[in-house]
């Protein structure tokens, strides 16, 4: 039994390092479709909203920081476009499907919803698109983070107006600050309904671990399948650390 003993602890302890069953990988570059402007600045939105989801942990800059920090959107941009890149190295499901792991909440990010008394005088330049209203708190919101106003609707004694960004931003924190003006009825996120398909970022120390969640069936309800993929990346060496979920098929 003494000899048996170490090399029975060594299987176990070997199948407890990888839990991701080893599979023949059937792509390479030559497999792998370019990116586009268009695709390129779905990763940065993508990016974006890893950074503000990293803020919103933060229990006070979550109401007060309102910019994101660009140096770090940054770097998770050229990560998740050195993921793609790699995907063929990664695994055959991840590679078929990572083209459409995006994260469309991020357009969350660019615009916020405002409700304003018909009562209130200033409302006359915001729906002849004009961004100066004439009260300070007001536009120097609009001012110190370049905002734009688009006139939606009246319904009844109340304006609605749809304020964006060019930048992504902490939504949360800018409509705080709007509350803090008191000439708003409500102040409100541009919300999406359902589930969706989203990248996160789940450990960032020796390490960046990107979880990539791929979600459908009925999704406007919340979707009912999910299967995901968790893409360890450190100095540029890319490894799957786990797989799961539904199947695939």
């Amino acid at each position: 039994m003494k000899k048996i003993f170490p090399f029975f602890l060594v299987i176990v302890l070997n199948s407890c390092t990888n839990n991701v069953e080893i599979e023949s990988l059937k792509y390479s570059s030559k497999d792998l479709a370019p990116l586009n402007d268009s695709s390129k600045n779905l990763y940065y939105d993508d990016a974006a909203f890893i950074e503000y989801e990293q803020l919103l942990k933060d229990s006070v800059k979550k109401y007060e920081q309102i910019k994101l920090n660009e140096n770090n959107i940054q770097s998770y941009y050229e990560d998740l476009i050195y993921i793609y890149s790699n995907c063929f190295k990664i695994s055959n499901s991840f590679f078929e499907y990572a083209k459409s792991l995006h994260s469309p909440g991020a357009i969350t990010l660019y615009q916020i919803l405002v409700f304003v008394d018909t009562s209130k005088n200033w409302t006359v330049n915001w729906r002849n698109g004009i961004k100066n209203t004439g009260v300070i708190e007001i536009d120097s919101i609009i001012n110190n983070y370049n905002l734009d106003i688009n006139y939606m609707e009246q319904a009844d004694s109340t304006y609605w107006f749809e304020i964006k960004s060019q930048i992504p931003i902490n939504y949360f924190a800018l409509i705080e600050e709007f509350k803090k003006t008191n000439e708003f009825i409500t102040v409100e996120p541009v919300g999406l309904i359902g589930g969706r398909s989203n990248i996160s970022l789940e450990n960032q120390y020796n390490s960046r671990n990107y979880r990539y969640n791929y979600g459908w069936g009925d999704c406007p309800s919340g979707c009912i399948n999910y299967h995901y993929w968790i893409v360890k990346l450190k100095d540029k060496e890319i490894e799957l650390i786990e797989e799961g979920g539904d199947s695939l098929n």
